[in-house]
C-alpha cells in the first residue's frame, strides 16, 4: 500500500505524505469516496496514527513512519480496503 500512496497521493514526490497532501486528496473524492473515509477517520486521525515521529509527514521511505507505526496506521484489513478503495482502487494487487 505505501508504493500506491506514493504514486497517487505525495503529488510533490518527496517521499513523504504531509497534511496538505492528504487533505488535497479528500476534497478531490466524489462524496460517496469520502464517506468511506468516515471508517478510518479524520486527517487529524490519520495523522496522529501514522506519523510516527511526530514532524507533520508520514515518511514513506523504508524504515520511515509507515513502517514504525504499522500497528497504528491502518492497522485492520477493512481500514486498508477502504482507504485503497478510496484512494487507488486501480493500483494493483503487486504495489500494495
Amino acid at each position: 500500500m505505501i508504493k500506491c500512496a506514493a504514486k497517487y497521493l505525495d503529488t510533490n514526490r518527496n517521499g513523504q505524505l504531509d497534511r496538505s497532501e492528504l487533505e488535497n486528496a479528500i476534497e478531490g473524492l466524489p462524496w460517496y469516496s469520502r464517506s468511506v473515509l468516515k471508517v478510518i477517520g479524520s486527517v487529524d486521525m490519520i495523522m496522529s496514527k501514522c506519523d510516527a515521529n511526530g514532524d507533520g509527514a508520514i515518511d514513506m521511505k523504508k524504515g520511515g513512519d509507515m513502517d514504525t507505526s504499522a500497528e497504528t496506521c491502518l492497522k485492520t484489513c477493512f481500514k486498508r480496503k477502504a482507504f485503497k478503495s478510496a484512494f487507488f482502487p486501480d493500483c494493483g494487487k503487486e504495489e500494495l
